[in-house]
């Protein structure tokens, strides 16, 4: 009787059929996961480059507002100054001249943008110098851009405290100008697996702040001509 006898070619081909099929079967089981990962990856990408947009904006309106001086001729606050500064951050965030620029537009029902304006008082007569006033140049003590929302100030008076004295730093007479903007980031991609992380209805809130000295605030009898 004839036996078939697979050659060593023939036994080559099946071996490398079967290695083809079955990476074939492992790359089919591990695809959805690898989209998940890529899609995350590049949703994750565009929230950092969100946040890096608001950070841009929150630092240049803190530098660019505490050189100027927000007080009217007759030594009172300028409601226009909170109003104008905050309306700066919103053209930087979305340019109105720039129509092909990914805007970050704020949404007066969940984001917001604070504004501080802050003097304080150090008595250099006590060892170390001791902080003996905080004034806060504002009804409320802050400004809040958008009435809707109430997000609260991570710059209370005590941490105003251990900002000045952080890293056993003295205090010193100063003025300040702080700028904090909350903004919903609602996701780019929209794809259904992403959707439980970022969304319209339930957006990943960023909180980005700059904290900038100004001479403005800054107790009258240490002030600078």
């Amino acid at each position: 009787m004839l036996r078939y006898r697979p050659t060593q070619k023939s036994r080559s081909r099946d071996g490398k059929q079967a290695t083809k099929a079955q990476s074939l079967v492992e790359f089919a089981i591990t695809l959805p996961l690898l989209i998940l990962l890529f899609t995350g990856m590049v949703e994750f990408g565009f929230m950092l480059n969100t946040y890096l947009s608001v950070q841009d904006a929150v630092r240049s309106t803190a530098r660019r507002y505490s050189t100027i001086n927000p007080f009217d001729a007759n030594g009172d606050v300028d409601p226009a100054f909170y109003v104008s500064a905050a309306e700066y951050a919103i053209d930087l965030l979305a340019p109105a001249g720039d129509p092909d620029s990914r805007q970050i537009v704020l949404e007066p029902d969940r984001d917001n943008i604070l504004i501080s304006l802050i003097g304080v008082e150090v008595d250099e007569t006590t060892d170390p110098d001791s902080i003996v006033g905080i004034e806060r140049f504002f009804t409320g003590e802050y400004y809040k851009h958008f009435d809707d929302t109430d997000p609260p100030t991570l710059y209370p008076d005590s941490s105003i405290g251990d900002f000045l004295t952080a890293n056993d730093a003295e205090p010193s007479d100063s003025g300040l100008l702080i700028i904090e903007i909350y903004y919903g980031y609602e996701g780019t991609l929209n794809l259904p697996w992403t959707r439980p992380f970022f969304s319209p209805e339930d957006p990943s809130m960023l909180y980005v702040s700059a904290v900038m000295p100004t001479i403005y605030a800054k107790p009258l009898d240490q002030a600078s001509p």
